[in-house]
């Protein structure tokens, strides 16, 4: 099992060459994986493999009817591309697919030595930096932080770092909402005669409760039917309902085109 970190993470040089990194908190497997930091889980006691983005994205398209489609077929269909990279999703678990495919997803690395002048990177806005290696440790680092500043932080610098992975995170995950939306949808599925108030409760979905700054015991007391109060609330449980299925499916239909968590509805 390989240790992986966040690509933001600070670590020895020796650490920094021989550890993978990443755009988003990779998955913690097993308990002896070196992790920075660990995104709010998706909810109350989850498992360390569901605390990523990665697992939610592999989740997700294993919902996909072309990419189950494609996987029948050997490869053969409207996801053969993708499939040649993320394989058949259908005949393994998570933690066996992750230990084959982590690399899809890892980020090269922003800075290389050479020795023979060679430039192994892609990228076009690259910069050649010259180290005197005699002025020691202490100075060239002094002098890298100084670049460093200077690269990222001028005035005129307002571009956003980007991604170098082969399958980038397409937007910033918020894993308790993906987790929602992926319970809703499976609910929506399984039990289709059931309404979205009825889905709404099972997931937990709270909505206001209050009509005109009073709750219900406070219009009970007060001497006002609590009728209105009902209807706003399944009304607004509905939209929730309804609102998060559309963006599931809009993510299961992205995940099957490599990009993840991509919904194209509101």
């Amino acid at each position: 099992m390989h240790l992986f970190v966040e690509s933001d993470n600070v670590q020895k040089y020796s650490e920094l060459i021989t550890t993978p990194s990443f755009k988003c908190a990779p998955p913690k497997i097993c308990g002896k994986q070196a992790v920075r930091s660990t995104p709010t889980p998706p909810y109350q006691g989850a498992p360390g493999y569901k605390c990523s983005v990665y697992y939610y994205w592999w989740r997700y398209l294993k919902l996909s009817e072309d990419y189950k489609s494609t996987c029948r077929n050997k490869g053969r269909g409207t996801c053969a591309k993708i499939y040649k990279d993320f394989g058949d999703i259908h005949q393994t678990n998570f933690a066996a697919w992750w230990e084959q495919k982590w690399h899809l997803f890892v980020e090269p690395p922003a800075a290389v030595i050479t020795k023979d002048g060679n430039i192994n990177l892609s990228p076009t806005d690259l910069i050649t930096i010259q180290v005197d290696r005699s002025r020691g440790p202490d100075a060239i680092r002094r002098s890298l932080e100084e670049i460093h500043l200077q690269i990222h932080y001028p005035e005129a610098n307002r571009a956003k770092p980007r991604s170098a992975a082969k399958y980038s995170v397409f937007a910033r995950p918020i894993l308790m909402t993906l987790h929602r939306q992926l319970r809703i949808y499976k609910l929506k599925t399984e039990f289709t005669d059931a309404p979205d108030v009825q889905i709404a409760d099972w997931v937990g979905i709270s909505v206001n409760d209050r009509l005109e700054g009073l709750n219900e015991r406070q219009l009970i007391k007060a001497g006002i039917p609590t009728d209105r109060l009902h209807a706003n609330m399944r009304r607004a449980k509905n939209r929730v309902v309804q609102r998060d299925y559309r963006m599931a499916c809009g993510l299961i239909k992205n995940a099957a085109h490599g990009l993840f968590p991509k919904s194209d509805t509101r």
